[in-house]
């Protein structure tokens, strides 16, 4: 990963995520800088395929859950997954299985 998720400029819940992603995880992402710096939504690409992200959110989740809005690197426009008010065990699962880590 590229940066220490200790001191990201994003909220508590983010840099939770950041922290608790499994060594393997990290390694396979990097965190995208995104343009409006919202410290409730964190962007992670995988190191080798660009347009292989996720999104992670805390924006209108129940407390203590995420959602993730899921990008592939599929030949077919449009192609995308997303799923509200995961747990972190259940996130950390998904990315997991996302960036096949």
């Amino acid at each position: 990963m590229n940066i220490n998720p200790w001191v990201a400029p994003k909220s508590r819940e983010i840099r939770k995520v950041l922290v608790a992603l499994a060594p393997h995880v990290a390694s396979a992402c990097d965190v995208v800088p995104d343009a409006g710096n919202d410290p409730q939504i964190v962007i992670l690409r995988h190191t080798e395929l660009d347009k292989l992200r996720a999104h992670i959110y805390v924006h209108g989740q129940r407390a203590g859950t995420y959602g993730i809005f899921l990008e592939y690197p599929h030949p077919v426009p449009g192609i995308m997954e997303s799923e509200e008010n995961l747990p972190l065990a259940r996130l950390l699962e998904s990315l997991a299985l996302h960036f096949a880590a």
